[in-house]
């Protein structure tokens, strides 16, 4: 990869769709904190930019100490990219 591009438009994606999914996971949560444990992308449609999409996070389930989450990127062609996630959910004292 060049200096001059730093991300791709995939990775773009990937970085705002996982930003999306963890503002929802941290207000699900509230005021708990979550940590990511693991995340997985699913590229559906190479190429779409990341600024002409709608990022739409889901809560899948929530236990005491887990948090299952993901999202999908899509456009007017449809469903760019996917991700599925799982979040520790650590309470705070009270």
């Amino acid at each position: 990869m060049s200096d001059t591009q730093l991300t791709s438009p995939d990775e773009a994606i990937a970085l705002r769709l996982i930003q999306s999914i963890r503002d929802h996971a941290e207000a699900a949560c509230a005021p708990d904190r979550v940590d990511l444990v693991s995340v997985t992308f699913d590229v559906a449609a190479s190429g779409a930019e990341a600024s002409n999409l709608k990022f739409t996070p889901r809560i899948d389930r929530k236990t005491r100490t887990i948090l299952f989450t993901g999202g999908s990127a899509a456009g007017a062609t449809g469903i760019a990219m996917t991700a599925t996630a799982v979040y520790r959910i650590t309470p705070q004292p009270a």
